[in-house]
């Protein structure tokens, strides 16, 4: 039995996982990294392709993004969270579709759960109601990640019949 078919419950993963979910995650996430491979300076980052490509789902405010080196990473503490577990995440979900696609309802839920969690934090901190650290911000990135490769992985699980 292999991640990608199952034979006694007649499912199995969309290709789609495989060819275009992951590749594409996989290029998000090591390019939120790359930043400060590419450049030397924060005028450098702020003129970067990387910055750019992010610029339209991120706010990048410099004290919340991580930095290597003086240089910061193309994404928000929480971004980075979410785009670095995402791939991983796909990656050994993948092999536990049978069993997550029998849980779907409750997916659905953590889903629903956890972003409230990080809407009600990001209006929080915009509304200057509190103030999270960068580690808070980075582990509610990561757990939005964990239930985005949820959500994903029980989405593209195909149906065939016996």
């Amino acid at each position: 039995m292999t991640a990608n078919s199952d034979r006694s419950s007649g499912s199995g993963l969309h290709p789609l996982l495989y060819y275009v979910v992951l590749p594409a995650t996989l290029f998000f996430a090591v390019v939120a990294w790359s930043p400060p491979f590419f450049h030397n300076s924060l005028v450098e980052w702020h003129e970067s392709w990387q910055r750019l490509l992010f610029s339209r789902v991120c706010h990048q405010q410099l004290d919340r993004t991580f930095a290597v080196q003086g240089v910061p990473l193309a994404v928000c503490s929480r971004c980075i969270g979410i785009y670095s577990i995402l791939p991983v995440a796909l990656v050994v979900f993948s092999f536990f579709f049978t069993v997550l696609n029998k849980a779907k309802p409750y997916i659905v839920r953590i889903f629903a759960i956890v972003s409230l969690i990080v809407i009600v934090d990001g209006a929080a901190n915009l509304f200057h109601l509190w103030q999270t650290s960068d580690l808070i911000r980075l582990l509610t990135g990561v757990f939005w990640g964990l239930a985005t490769a949820l959500l994903l992985v029980i989405a593209l699980t195909t149906h065939r019949d016996s």
